[in-house]
């Protein structure tokens, strides 16, 4: 979905398809046909964001074959759904990350999404946003490893720029921080990459790692704005049960820091659902209405921000 602010910021809200993974293409149109169309007709809307997740098997079949690819985005457009962000841990259901960054397969694998990713933008939407995982796992990450990978993030800086000056469009990759990882904490992911290039490479913020207390949301915010380094997406957003904090004080923030112009940023909110589990009695049926109620209480907390749907 889209929604404008008054001063004609757009911002897309979208929902994490991670939460049905598929391992090829005939699969992935299937799913999408199976969850998100339903899920858009529930919201009552003509276009609903996806953030996909492809696996990298998927990847390099799409940037192989560019009849597929243009397969893939005519069976969106037909279905009503957009694509402005894709997820790029790599790892089978996105449980197991995958290469970490001082691997190869993780440079290729993220550069095969950001060709995809420009080939998929709307015709009207000119930046793309890929989250990626934050460099890799602390306890395997000896010193010599940090140089390895940021030679690699040095030349994804590079393609990206490249790829910008073939299609006109800008891809943001965003690294998320998490605990046991390379970066924990936005203040070590701007230290990483936020010298590197403030225009292709940011910070993915976890909504849920900030409101229960990960790290302090204002600082984490306040660091974005002096660094420079952008917002790639707001993601893991929901309507928590009163057991767990609340995601929405996370999102107002986030929102008002990117639409007041304290920090740069692409304006992607992204819902997910990977925790949440239904009964297979239940079906698909189940998550289409967990997935439309999380949307529909995201799109909600937006309007009331002042923001109002878009065409």
């Amino acid at each position: 979905m889209r929604l404008l602010h008054d001063d004609g910021t757009l911002v897309h809200l979208a929902y994490n398809a991670g939460v049905h993974p598929a391992e090829d293409l005939e699969n992935l149109i299937a799913h999408l046909t199976r969850y998100a169309v339903p899920v858009r007709r529930k919201l009552g809307v003509d276009r609903l964001g996806i953030g996909l997740w492809l696996a990298p098997a998927v990847a390099d079949h799409l940037v192989a074959d560019r009849i597929e690819l243009v397969r893939l985005r005519r069976s969106l457009e037909e279905r009503g759904l957009e694509v402005v962000s894709l997820n790029g841990t790599g790892g089978r259901n996105q449980d197991v990350p995958g290469p970490d960054w001082a691997k190869p397969e993780r440079y290729r694998y993220t550069m095969s999404l950001a060709k995809i990713l420009a080939f998929l933008l709307p015709d009207d939407v000119r930046f793309g946003s890929i989250s990626t995982i934050p460099i890799g796992w602390r306890r395997d990450w000896p010193a010599d490893l940090h140089s390895i990978a940021s030679r690699r993030l040095e030349r994804l800086s590079r393609e990206l720029r490249g790829l910008y000056s073939v299609t006109g469009k800008t891809i943001r990759v965003g690294f998320e921080p998490w605990p046991g990882c390379v970066l924990e904490t936005t203040e070590q992911a701007l230290e990483r990459v936020g010298g590197i290039d403030s225009e292709h490479l940011g910070v993915c913020l976890d909504a849920c790692h900030l409101s229960c207390g990960g790290e302090e949301r204002g600082a984490a915010l306040r660091g974005l704005a002096l660094a420079g380094a952008p917002v790639v997406k707001l993601g893991h957003v929901h309507n928590h049960s009163q057991e767990i904090p609340s995601t929405q004080p996370v999102l107002q923030d986030t929102l008002y820091a990117i639409l007041s112009g304290a920090v740069n940023g692409t304006a992607h909110v992204e819902v997910e659902a990977h925790e949440w589990t239904a009964p297979k009695s239940k079906g698909p049926a189940a998550l289409v209405a967990k997935l439309a109620d999380d949307l529909d209480w995201t799109r909600r907390n937006l309007t009331a921000l002042g923001l109002k749907l878009a065409a």
